[in-house]
């Protein structure tokens, strides 16, 4: 079955650019193994930015345009997710996709990462922020229009 994100951020002067792609997982998952559909989607949208988002953990991946290879793309970082997902303790993989869309819906209309860790301020302003400021936050996993 082909990969299909579940929230993609598109580039505000092209509907068709997709800045951003993310991918939700549960508790159990293996960040590992969900991160080679992720760069491969990366690679075949030309998406500079990937992340998956699990109850603990933000992983945030960058392609560098090096090549036409998955190696191009490398692991920017892993970080704490809490802060992301705030109070609310989210368990299902539905109730974290609708948290990073709120939170991705928020740093592209306003510009800002409002988060306190200073590294992870750091990074979403150095790699997230420019690829989707002004963008458009769409929810395109299926399991969202099941629910």
């Amino acid at each position: 079955m082909a990969f299909i994100p579940d929230v993609i951020v598109t580039t505000d002067y092209s509907p068709a650019t997709i800045a951003l792609v993310a991918e939700v997982k549960g508790v159990a998952a293996s960040l590992d193994e969900a991160a080679l559909p992720l760069k491969q989607y990366m690679l075949r949208m030309s998406c500079p930015v990937g992340i998956i988002l699990t109850p603990q953990v933000l992983r945030i991946y960058k392609d560098r345009f090096l090549a036409r290879t998955v190696d191009s793309i490398v692991l920017v970082g892993d970080f704490p997710s809490g802060e992301l997902l705030k109070a609310r303790k989210p368990v299902t993989e539905l109730a974290i996709e609708s948290a990073l869309f709120e939170w991705l819906e928020e740093v592209a209309e306003t510009g800002q990462a409002r988060v306190r860790d200073v590294h992870l301020k750091s990074v979403i302003d150095e790699h997230i922020l420019p690829s989707i400021s002004g963008g458009r936050v769409s929810v395109v996993h299926p399991r969202r229009l099941e629910a």
